[in-house]
């Protein structure tokens, strides 16, 4: 029989955050969330939020806070608004 007791336990599942975003950024939002060694998955998912677009991003739990800090510092950049965790 198979011993899978030193497997490590499974990835837990990835955060859903909804960044708000004008559509004219997109392209740069993208573009720079993707240099950054994927710890940021971009989808082009908008989701509609008392009448504000929110673009649909997949980051992995532990890349949270330095997702974070990129956020704040793309703010320099474009025009980010809200940033929304789906729960």
């Amino acid at each position: 029989m198979l011993d899978l007791s030193d497997l490590p336990p499974p990835p837990r599942e990835a955060l859903i955050v909804y960044v708000e975003l004008p559509e004219e950024d997109v392209h740069f939002f993208d573009s720079a969330l993707k240099a950054f060694d994927h710890k940021v998955n971009p989808r082009r998912d908008v989701k509609l939020i008392r009448g504000k677009l929110y673009y649909k991003n997949y980051v992995a739990p532990d890349f949270w806070p330095e997702v974070e800090s990129l956020l704040e510092m793309l703010r320099q950049y474009v025009s980010l608004g809200e940033i929304v965790i789906e729960s």
